[in-house]
């Protein structure tokens, strides 16, 4: 195989069962070098996914909760590490479409995981996806079955990278639901790329609980 990343050929020999057919042959996107470098979360906190030592509530999560918020129990697959930082650079600003497939197998299996009822992806706004040409989540979880349902409010012209954490959980409400019976009684899935401070997953539950949804958990590839 090549590996996505780095583009370097890897030879690996199939083990005695692949051979005999008895077990699957799973072609890998990436090599061992590459793989090792992003950092996996095994224990969080059961409200934002955040890698920690144990399971309980970190103290961001306990302050949603006394601002009212029903938490996302959300879950990541990788800290954001400088190897995640490098992929994100690569991937969403310098335009590597191709490197969306290294972790899809892993988003996929995380989805099902979550047993909700649609899967709903966080969407960008109309001026990012002229500019950079891909909804990155949603290239990051092809082959999911995503429900366009979200809708930006506001196209701003400032990546959401370049505000302050401040800014971030101060900013109002920027999503609507273009159809909002769809979602009465359900349980969904918010995807999203990156949860950095939660605020953008929050105004999406928000919205979707406005609108009727029974319950809402969150997922991304990296925490």
């Amino acid at each position: 195989m090549i590996c996505l990343l780095c583009q370097t050929k890897k030879y690996e020999s199939d083990t005695l069962l692949q051979v005999l057919g008895l077990k699957k042959v799973l072609e890998r996107p990436i090599c061992d070098d590459c793989n090792n470098q992003f950092a996996a979360i095994f224990t969080s906190c059961k409200g934002c996914g955040r890698h920690q030592g144990n399971n309980q509530l970190c103290t961001d999560c306990v302050r949603w909760q006394i601002d009212g918020k029903r938490l996302l129990q959300h879950r990541a697959l990788y800290q954001y590490n400088d190897a995640m930082k490098l992929f994100m650079q690569r991937y969403k600003f310098y335009g590597e479409y191709a490197i969306r497939h290294v972790f899809n197998r892993k988003l996929k299996d995380l989805v099902k995981s979550r047993d909700t009822d649609m899967v709903v992806p966080i969407p960008v706004s109309y001026h990012t996806l002229m500019t950079r040409g891909f909804n990155q989540t949603i290239g990051l979880f092809e082959n999911v079955r995503l429900t366009d349902l979200l809708v930006t409010i506001k196209s701003s012209k400032q990546r959401q990278s370049k505000f302050s954490r401040y800014d971030r959980l101060n900013r109002e409400q920027f999503f609507m639901i273009e159809n909002k019976t769809a979602v009465i009684g359900k349980d969904i899935t918010l995807v999203d790329d990156v949860y950095t401070t939660g605020m953008t997953l929050y105004h999406a539950a928000d919205i979707l609980y406005q609108a009727g949804a029974k319950n809402v958990k969150s997922c991304s590839l990296a925490r």
